[in-house]
């Protein structure tokens, strides 16, 4: 027979062992849940919450209108002209992990964007930009039908109408002419507030033939296009009012339709206050 030799364990060092196994078996369960890293989720949450990216300030502007929240901008909104801008690595990874990508088609990018987003079978939308208030909701609106928030975007267009008409009124009472030199990149805006286009120029620089064929029309305004201005001649050379105006928000703080259509409004006011 074989023997073994117990010895005794007494209640204290009882009490010792125990706490020493259930320390090493929370250390265990600790170290083991730690392993395991949580991935963060591709897509957020539906509707408004989805993340969209924006190619340049002015889809973003549609898209939020439309509903959508979490937008991301890639071309940066403090570049004079976005459609030129070079995407970087970081972008395309933001564009691959969209739930949307909303653009307009004449980006420099879009071709790459599309690339990108057809390898991450990422939802692309074509947005045309034209700003006038009409235009505009309907563009909202394919966001909105695309993201599920089609009640957020009639909340939005029923704000915005009565809005927008204020400040056509508003630009109308301040010219008693509404005749105006116009680049064309502004024409659907312009004409919008009531506005006869007496004359168009751009996006090209203007010739000489061309700047005195339109001095001659004697414009009460001309209006330019900030993201690619060459009207100023025309308007020196009339002796006319001048005004920049925004396709693209971004300058001065502008974000949202609102804030592009009070900006706008109100350089076309100040151009002929006292």
């Amino acid at each position: 027979m074989y023997r073994t030799n117990r010895r005794r364990t007494t209640p204290g060092a009882a009490k010792i062992l125990f706490g020493v196994l259930a320390l090493t078996v929370a250390f265990s369960a600790s170290a083991s849940a730690g392993s395991k890293k949580e991935q963060p989720a591709k897509k957020t949450a539906s509707g408004g919450g989805k993340v969209v990216v924006a190619s340049t300030s002015w889809v973003a502007a549609i898209a939020r209108a439309g509903g959508a929240q979490n937008v991301r901008v890639l071309a940066p909104v403090d570049l004079r002209h976005p459609p030129e801008y070079e995407l970087r690595p970081s972008d395309l990874t933001a564009a691959g992990e969209a739930d949307l990508i909303v653009y307009a088609g004449w980006e420099m990018f879009a071709e790459k964007l599309a690339e990108t987003a057809g390898g991450a079978n990422v939802r692309m939308l074509k947005l045309a930009t034209t700003n006038t208030p009409e235009a505009l909701k309907a563009e909202a609106r394919k966001v909105a039908e695309a993201l599920g928030t089609v009640s957020a975007f009639e909340a939005w267009a029923a704000s915005f109408d009565p809005f927008a008409e204020d400040l056509r009124r508003r630009v109308q009472d301040a010219y008693a002419d509404r005749r105006a030199v116009v680049q064309r990149m502004q024409t659907p805006f312009i004409q919008w507030l009531g506005f006869e286009i007496i004359g168009e120029y751009g996006p090209a620089e203007p010739s000489p033939a061309v700047i005195l064929e339109l001095v001659q029309t004697k414009p009460p305004l001309v209006v330019d296009n900030y993201h690619g201005p060459s009207g100023f001649p025309i308007a020196e050379a009339a002796g006319a009012p001048y005004a920049e105006l925004l396709n693209f928000p971004g300058k001065d703080g502008t974000e949202t339709l609102e804030d592009l259509f009070r900006y706008n409004a109100d350089l076309l006011i100040n151009a002929v206050s006292p």
